[in-house]
């Protein structure tokens, strides 16, 4: 299920780069922001035990603990984990940070989150139901799951795709695979299935003049969706 070998070692690439707002990740740091607004309206950060799932170098992490929440990071790159391990270090921050593969987390794991987030990296594993099922073993009936993930269809390919990675370089070559972007629809018979219901489902646009992103009814291309466990 979890992100395969090809998928981790393009993320090492860049391992180093995850702090650096004008580098391969500056669309993220523009756009985390946006995730924090996102996750806020839909519930209350104080004290709430959320687990980060690919979490890369820390950018939601931090922004989540800063806003009151007990935050726990997993990814299975271990270049990334200690860049957001020393870049939280630095900053004074009491983030849990592990590196392990998500299917290795599942099976060892013996406690409840109250909230996960999964963003971006749905689209980057094998088995998208059993990424689903498997986090809902993580959850308490009425918690939350958060994703954040890009839509298949013609748009998405040719702008999350192809402009985005080798035409305007937003994002590193090779970041997408295009099969395994993920429709709404799909994500929510996903979620039904293994005992989730959808709660909402909100788009994100992009400003290419201001280089920001926005929430939007618009959801060809980029999208959050939030999930409580039945």
């Amino acid at each position: 299920m979890s992100a395969n070998k090809v998928e981790i070692e393009n993320f090492d690439k860049y391992a180093y780069e995850w702090w650096n707002k004008r580098g391969p990740y500056k669309l993220l740091h523009t756009l985390t922001p946006l995730r924090l607004k996102y996750i806020k309206s839909q519930i209350d950060l104080k004290n709430k035990k959320i687990l980060d799932i690919g979490c890369g170098g820390g950018l939601l992490c931090e922004a989540l603990y800063e806003d009151g929440a007990i935050v726990y990071g997993l990814d299975a790159s271990e270049k990334t984990i200690e860049i957001a391990r020393n870049h939280a270090s630095e900053r004074g921050l009491d983030i849990t940070y592990i590196c392990e593969s998500f299917d290795d987390f599942v099976k060892k794991n013996d406690q409840k989150f109250d909230h996960v987030v999964c963003f971006e990296m749905i689209e980057h594993v094998d088995d998208q139901n059993q990424l689903v099922a498997d986090i809902g073993t993580l959850l308490n009936k009425k918690s939350k799951v958060f994703f954040s993930t890009i839509n298949r269809n013609l748009m998405s390919f040719v702008f999350a795709k192809l402009l985005a990675e080798y035409v305007f370089n937003m994002v590193p070559k090779n970041t997408h695979t295009y099969d395994k972007f993920i429709k709404p629809s799909e994500l929510n018979r996903m979620l039904e299935i293994n005992s989730f219901k959808a709660d909402d489902i909100t788009g994100v646009k992009f400003n290419p003049i201001k280089q920001d992103f926005l929430l939007s009814d618009f959801n060809k291309i980029n999208y959050f969706l939030t999930a409580s466990k039945k």
